[in-house]
């Protein structure tokens, strides 16, 4: 008995090999995704900028520029951040700032970096209004010795913001940002308010969609999918590559990713405020 036991694991267990074999062969690969090659300026048109006489790159664009749907996005979510906010919806007690502070004095931050912990970050993507207008502001270190430049324009320009909207940022974003803050010296006082959109969409979401990440809320709550994006874990080497060669066909593709998830957490605060009405 034992030894028929034992064949049966066996045979089972080749039986899975095969089967694991002849799903990698059938499974359809992605499509290669041709990404043009040339200097940054050229594929990620931007300017020089500067703190405490040192260089970085910045990227200082009307949304409309970048998609042009983005008005009607813009115009949603401030019909929805004026429309009366219901206490009586459980998980979105986090937004009610929203209700209380001026439209110019809210920020989302999304950042890039090279790691998760003790490592440089190099690209801080903000999203905010202005003049009536949305804005996607990146800011880029285009070698780690630009790093420096990033943080200390990035804590004096978050002063004049009140409120900080971010994805996952309670645990990585502000930590990571006072931790390289640190790191050079910097001085760095958060906006006083700080929305971490991660929990409350783990409240208002629940168990109908597979997970939580922010690209599969993007897909089941704003009915978009990327083609073509540059995975988050291939993002620290695309950066390093960059710095290597200058070549910023792919790093092209990093900032498009951040520009999206900027916009699909503005675009998220839209759909939870919605369902509060």
């Amino acid at each position: 008995m034992v030894r028929f036991q034992s064949d049966l694991r066996r045979e089972l267990e080749t039986l899975k090999k095969k089967a694991e074999q002849a799903f990698k062969r059938a499974a359809p690969r992605p499509p290669a995704v041709k990404r043009p090659s040339g200097p940054l300026t050229e594929l990620v048109p931007g300017e020089p900028a500067y703190f405490g006489g040192a260089a970085f790159y910045r990227v200082n664009i009307e949304a409309e520029r970048i998609w042009g749907n983005a008005p009607q996005f813009h115009d949603e979510y401030i019909e929805t951040l004026r429309n009366p906010f219901s206490p009586e919806t459980p998980g979105l007690e986090a937004l009610r700032a929203f209700q209380d502070i001026e439209l110019e004095r809210i920020c989302y931050l999304d950042l890039e970096t090279t790691g998760l912990s003790a490592v440089p970050l190099f690209l801080v993507g903000l999203m905010y209004t202005s003049g009536g207008a949305l804005y996607v502001d990146q800011l880029f270190a285009r070698d780690y010795t630009e790093e420096r430049a990033v943080l200390g324009f990035t804590a004096d320009f978050l002063k004049r913001f009140e409120v900080l909207v971010t994805f996952n940022g309670a645990r990585f974003d502000i930590p990571f940002l006072a931790e390289r803050m640190i790191y050079e010296k910097l001085e760095f006082e958060p906006p006083r308010i700080h929305v971490d959109l991660l929990p409350v969409a783990r409240s208002v979401v629940g168990d109908r969609t597979p997970n939580h990440k922010l690209q599969t809320l993007e897909r089941y709550l704003c009915d978009r999918k990327r083609i073509g994006d540059v995975p988050g874990s291939e993002i620290p080497g695309v950066y390093h590559d960059f710095v290597r060669t200058q070549d910023a066909g792919m790093m092209a593709g990093v900032f498009h990713h951040n520009r999206l998830d900027l916009l699909t957490m503005l675009q998220l605060v839209t759909v939870f405020l919605s369902r509060s009405e």
